[in-house]
């Protein structure tokens, strides 16, 4: 938690506004009661060599973001960054927690796996590490190396509170005994112009359908199991979990009003795990016209064998139940919303007086909760196949 503190309090001390003040205060007191405890000097060490990865990342990833070089030559710089002893990332000096998840007890930095990706910030893909395998066995991280994105040029606030209440309803959702696969990832803003995020091995649907044809074709390449009766050739517990993490993330994105959704942000990963990256449009906004409010892909159903399959019943089943469960806890989830409302999140800060009541509405808690299910059916079934337009002019 003092991590999360620490990196929490940094972002606003650098605020413009009046309360940057307020938040420097806060900073300082806390380094200060650091110092009266015992292992504070040790917890103090540790903020400070964060302090110092964070910002050796941030000049390198500036520095590649600035370059004229062609991609290839940049990943080339970056390695040879990386594997130079003398920065002090391969290896490390000693196991430093992660900024990102201060769990994650970080080693070295693999320079051969790390890359830089191909859009426009040129956000860099770093290979920690780790001392051991990550606690609580996290279903997103496949083996001992914990890989990050670390972009320069963006604001990461946003993302991280859409990830923060990601995880909060996922836990709601565990406490009703409705496990939905979710996997939100971690993200840290470091500065209101940069941050991390945990990188999760998968691909966005626009490069299977590209590569593969179909959803069902991807996954049958490392789960296919010829004998299993009524999932298309794939693993039972593989399109479980595709078919669970469909249903929790078109709720989710339905009561936060995510937007901008199209196949270049709608992510797969090879055990079923389908999850939303990229949230720079919430709270209803979204650069299309007339985007539906549950938003589900026809690639999506096809998946799960079209709209008349067993397995897209199931579907509707989930999501029904996960509203109704959500709805239940809708206070809670807009008291956070409201606390919100002055952390200089842009979406928020467009309409501060509306955030709460934007999600709100969501809920539908004018009505009974049998009018409301009702109502979120409709939905549901008007949106099935309406994505797919909008899917195909971003592609155009």
């Amino acid at each position: 938690l003092g991590t999360t503190l620490h990196w929490y309090l940094m972002i606003e001390c650098d605020s413009r506004l009046p309360a940057g003040k307020m938040y420097a205060k806060v900073a300082f007191r806390f380094q200060k009661k650091l110092q009266e405890i015992s292992d504070g000097a040790a917890q103090r060490d540790v903020l400070k060599r964060q302090g110092e990865l964070v910002e050796a990342l941030s000049v390198r990833a500036r520095e590649i973001r600035a370059s004229k070089d062609a991609r290839s030559k940049k990943i080339e710089k970056l390695r040879s960054y990386i594997s130079d002893p003398k920065h002090g990332l391969c290896p490390l000096p000693a196991p430093l927690p992660l900024p990102l998840d201060a769990r994650i007890q970080v080693t070295s930095i693999t320079a051969e796996k790390s890359s830089v990706f191909k859009s426009n910030l040129f956000p860099l893909l770093l290979w920690f590490e780790t001392t051991e395998k990550p606690p609580e066995e996290d279903v997103t991280i496949v083996n001992p190396d914990y890989p990050i994105i670390f972009k320069n040029g963006d604001d990461l606030r946003q993302d991280q509170l859409v990830i923060q209440l990601f995880t909060l309803m996922d836990r709601l959702l565990r406490r009703e005994n409705l496990d939905l696969r979710l996997s939100p990832y971690s993200v840290l803003a470091t500065s209101a112009t940069e941050g991390m995020i945990q990188f999760v091995p998968s691909k966005s649907l626009a490069a299977i359908m590209a590569e593969h044809g179909s959803l069902q074709n991807y996954l049958r390449v490392d789960h296919a199991d010829d004998g299993a009766l009524g999932s298309f050739g794939i693993e039972a517990g593989v399109l479980d979990t595709f078919v669970r993490s469909c249903a929790g993330y078109s709720v989710l994105t339905y009561v936060l009003g995510v937007g901008d959704r199209h196949l270049d942000n709608l992510m797969l990963s090879p055990d079923g795990h389908f999850f939303h990256v990229d949230f720079g449009y919430i709270l209803g906004r979204d650069p299309k016209p007339y985007p539906p409010p549950v938003k589900v892909c026809k690639e999506m159903v096809d998946a799960m064998g079209g709209t008349s399959s067993a397995h897209y019943a199931r579907f509707q089943s989930l999501c029904y139940t996960a509203f109704m469960c959500l709805r239940k806890n809708a206070n809670l989830i807009l008291n956070l919303v409201a606390l919100m409302v002055d952390a200089g999140i842009q979406d928020i800060q467009l309409e501060p007086d509306k955030a709460v009541w934007k999600v709100q509405e969501k809920f539908m808690l004018d009505l009974s909760e049998e009018d409301a299910i009702k109502q979120f059916e409709v939905l549901l079934n008007d949106t099935s196949y309406l994505t797919v337009v909008f899917d195909r002019i971003h592609d155009w």
